[in-house]
């Protein structure tokens, strides 16, 4: 079965994203000062998307479902550094931007790529 033009794309697209949630995890802990616990806590919040990132590259549709839940926790870390940390509104602001985007992403492949009934 060779993959639409559209499902390469979108596919390209969720793992650029990916990366720019880690990204945007790795920088949010580097402003404050990088320390042992800010490098545990890393990689606590991006061990999904590590363990999901070779099955995502492979186009591997039931990491793409698992995924959508997966991203809620990113969500939720950036709503509640919104409301509780005004000094970090802006990265939380991007990181819940970037979640959400992943998230329309995943849902988007997953509709491109399912089979017809």
């Amino acid at each position: 079965m060779t993959e639409s033009l559209l499902a390469t794309r979108l596919r390209s697209a969720v793992i650029a994203n990916a990366v720019a949630l880690v990204m945007s995890l790795i920088v949010w802990r580097a402003m404050t000062g990088f320390s042992v616990a800010d490098a545990v806590l890393i990689a606590i919040l991006t061990s999904p998307l590590g363990i999901a990132f070779p099955k995502l590259l492979a186009g591997n549709r039931r990491t793409y479902a698992w995924m959508t839940l997966a991203v809620t926790p990113y969500l939720v870390v950036g709503i509640t550094e919104a409301v509780a940390n005004p000094a970090s509104r802006a990265w939380a602001g991007l990181c819940l931007i970037v979640a959400f985007v992943l998230f329309v992403l995943l849902v988007g492949y997953l509709r491109v790529t399912r089979t017809p009934a």
